[in-house]
């Protein structure tokens, strides 16, 4: 048997990859971060108990409702804006793609995870993992404010397949990548946006919120509706891409009766129906769904 907090230590720096981040969330130094890591190994080298204490210890921490772990997608991550949910503690909110969240949520290191592109996870079936959707919305390309395509009315995609945009590297999103359509996009290959250090601010995070690039003010950033209306130093180009986004829920199928859960969903569902009377998604650009 190990403690808690030991398991903690551990598997938080598995999650977030730095003692100083464990540390901030755990509220104690980075030293008894390494000390507990290293007692926790040493107790459980065999991996199947390992695995039988992360089960044991996650329904405790969902029976006590706190330090709940919850991350989502760089996209996703304006849905966990301010406050975080009560009970929860979020991870960097910056993360591509979607294969390392789900090895977490089936290891339950991870708890909760929020992706931006659930339409890619048609795959989940027959996983340990299920998908709760919580909001439809336009995938977009935009463009800081001085940008010459934002004085038309209208654009076709091929006003856009000269110009130098930023993207997840080739492959990460396969499905949006087909419905996207090649002939436009290899006029001008993308410029490829990748995530720093875990634990540091990713370039992707950087250039999606307005960072200069060396392409200057005439780069382009992937987006949806959602996000990009809480990003106010980019505009949505008047452009149809033709592909739709889900923002989606998701967590291991045996935890979905579980209240702390059920309490997430509701409390995300909130926010996103607020998001729907305001501003810029007034106009029907974001769809909730029950």
């Amino acid at each position: 048997m190990v403690l808690v907090e030991e398991l903690d230590a551990l598997d938080l720096l598995i999650w977030l990859g730095s003692g100083s981040a464990v540390a901030q969330r755990l509220g104690c130094d980075q030293s008894t971060i390494s000390r507990r890591s290293r007692q926790c190994q040493q107790v459980l080298r065999d991996n199947a108990m390992l695995q039988l204490q992360r089960e044991v210890h996650q329904l405790y921490r969902l029976r006590q409702g706190r330090q709940l772990r919850l991350d989502a997608s760089l996209l996703a991550a304006p849905l966990l804006g301010g406050a975080q949910p009560e009970g929860w503690i979020a991870g960097h909110l910056n993360r591509l793609g979607w294969r390392r969240p789900l090895q977490l949520l089936q290891d339950r290191i991870l708890d909760a995870w929020i992706t931006a592109m659930g339409q890619e996870l048609g795959q989940l079936e027959g996983l340990d993992v299920c998908r709760i959707p919580l909001a439809r919305t336009p995938l977009l390309l935009a463009s800081q404010p001085d940008h010459p395509l934002l004085r038309q009315s209208r654009l076709q995609l091929s006003d856009v397949g000269h110009l130098p945009r930023l993207a997840p590297r080739q492959g990460r999103y396969p499905r949006t990548e087909r419905l996207l359509g090649d002939d436009w996009r290899r006029q001008s290959p993308a410029q490829v946006m990748e995530e720093l250090d875990t634990g540091r601010r990713s370039q992707a995070k950087g250039l999606e919120n307005g960072g200069q690039h060396r392409s200057g003010s005439l780069m382009l950033h992937y987006g949806t509706a959602f996000s990009l209306a809480h990003q106010p130093s980019l505009r949505p180009l008047p452009l149809d891409l033709g592909v739709s986004t889900e923002l989606t829920l998701v967590v291991r199928r045996d935890l979905v009766e579980q209240p702390s859960v059920g309490a997430l969903v509701h409390e995300l569902r909130q926010r996103l129906v607020a998001a729907c009377r305001s501003g810029s998604l007034a106009d029907g650009g974001l769809v909730c769904l029950n």
